[in-house]
C-alpha cells in the first residue's frame, strides 16, 4: 500500500505535529506500507491517484481539498490540536501579526460545515478531548511514542539532578490553556517555595516568554529538550488536561511523574502515575508534600513508563490505524499499491 501524508502548513521541524508525523511515518512502516510526506505548497509536483490512500493531518485549505476529491482516492483527516482554541489564543496575544488566523478560522468553519463531509472517507483525532474541543465525530487514535528516537536523543546526556532543589518541568505551546497555565504555575511554585524545607525550581519549555526569578527559568525550543526532562524531577501541567502530549509521553518513558489537573477524560490515578489535583489547593498541598518526600517520584515515574508503554506502542497504535486502513481502503497496509 502506497500512502500519501499531507501537512497542510509548514511547521517548526520541532513542534509537534512534524513529530506525530514522523510517529506515524515509523508506524505505517511497521505495518508494511510505504509513505511519502509533502506539504501542501508541494502538492502540484505529486499525482494523487498514484496512491492507495491520502492521510492530511491539519485542515487543507480549499483548493488541496479540491485535488483531493478529484484524485478519487480515499482520504483520512486526523486533527491534532484544539483548531479554534489556538487560532483565537494567537489573536489575542497579537491581532495585527496573528491576523491571518481570521482565515484559519473560516476556514475551520467550512471543514466542520462542508469539506468534511464531502472530501474524507474518516477522521481522527489524538485524544478524547480534542475530538471534543473540535465537536467531530471520529476515531480516537492516539500517536505512538517511538522509543527508541528518545533513548537515541537522551544517549548523551550529561548526569543529571541537583542536590540544591527539585527540578520541575512544564511544557507550553500556543494552545489558548497551555499559554495561560504559566502565570497558575509561576504562582503555585512560588506559594510552595514559601513552606516547604527544599526549593522546587520550575524551568519553563516552549512558546512562551515571562519574568525570571531565582526558581522560574523560562528556556524557549531548545534541542536538549529532552536532557532536561530526563534530569527532572517532575513535570508539572498548570491546565484541566486529559490529552497527554508528547512532552508528557517521554517524562513517562524516562520515568519521570506527572503533576497535573484532572481532564474530562483523565487515564492517569492520582498517587500512581503523580500528582492529579482537582484544584490550586489540592495540587499546592501535593506538592509541598511531594518536596518533602522525593523518593514517590520514582515509584510514580516506574508507573507513568509503564503506562505508556503499555498504550503508546507503535504495535498498539499500529493495530488501531489497520482497522482503520481496512475500513476505509478495504485493503490491508500490506497490500502491494499503486503504480
Amino acid at each position: 500500500m502506497k500512502i500519501m501524508m499531507i501537512i497542510p502548513f509548514d511547521p517548526s521541524t520541532g513542534g509537534g505535529v512534524m513529530r506525530a508525523v514522523k510517529s506515524q511515518e515509523t508506524v505505517y512502516r511497521m505495518l508494511g506500507a510505504s509513505t511519502e510526506t509533502v506539504h501542501a505548497s508541494e502538492l502540484d509536483r505529486v499525482n494523487l491517484r498514484d496512491y492507495d490512500l491520502i492521510h492530511v493531518h491539519g485542515p487543507l485549505i480549499i483548493g488541496g481539498l479540491m485535488m483531493i476529491r478529484r484524485s478519487g482516492v480515499p482520504a483520512i483527516l486526523t486533527v491534532h490540536g484544539w483548531v479554534m482554541d489556538e487560532a483565537i489564543t494567537a489573536l489575542r496575544m497579537n491581532p495585527m501579526g496573528n491576523f491571518h488566523y481570521i482565515f484559519r478560522i473560516i476556514n475551520w468553519i467550512l471543514h466542520r460545515l462542508i469539506f468534511i463531509g464531502l472530501i474524507y472517507s474518516a477522521v481522527t483525532t489524538v485524544s478524547e478531548i480534542t475530538r471534543a474541543r473540535n465537536r467531530l465525530k471520529g476515531v480516537v487514535i492516539h500517536n505512538a511514542l517511538i522509543t527508541g528516537e528518545v533513548d537515541e536523543a537522551v544517549a548523551e546526556c550529561p548526569s543529571a539532578g541537583s542536590a540544591e532543589y527539585l527540578k520541575a518541568v512544564t511544557y507550553v505551546s500556543i494552545g489558548g490553556s497551555k499559554v495561560l497555565s504559566v502565570p497558575r504555575l509561576v504562582r503555585m511554585v512560588e506559594k510552595v517555595n514559601r513552606t516547604s524545607s527544599r526549593n522546587l525550581k520550575l524551568f519553563v519549555f516552549g512558546d512562551v516568554d515571562g519574568h525570571e526569578t531565582e526558581n522560574i527559568k523560562f528556556m524557549g525550543y531548545r534541542d536538549d529538550f529532552l536532557c532536561h526532562l530526563r534530569s527532572a524531577d517532575i513535570m508539572i501541567l498548570g491546565y484541566e488536561m486529559s490529552e497527554l502530549g508528547y512532552a508528557v509521553l517521554e517524562a513517562g518513558y524516562l520515568g519521570v511523574p506527572v503533576a497535573k489537573f484532572r481532564g474530562e477524560y483523565e487515564e492517569l490515578e492520582d498517587g500512581v502515575h503523580g500528582i492529579i489535583a482537582e484544584d490550586d489547593d489540592e495540587m499546592m498541598e501535593k506538592l509541598t508534600e511531594f518536596t518533602e518526600n522525593p523518593s514517590l517520584a520514582r515509584e510514580w515515574g516506574e508507573n507513568l513508563r509503564a503506562h505508556v508503554l503499555k498504550t503508546r506502542s507503535p504495535q498498539v497504535i499500529g493495530e488501531k490505524w489497520r482497522r482503520l486502513i481496512r475500513e476505509v481502503t478495504g485493503m490491508s497496509p500490506e497490500a502491494t499499491g499503486k503504480g
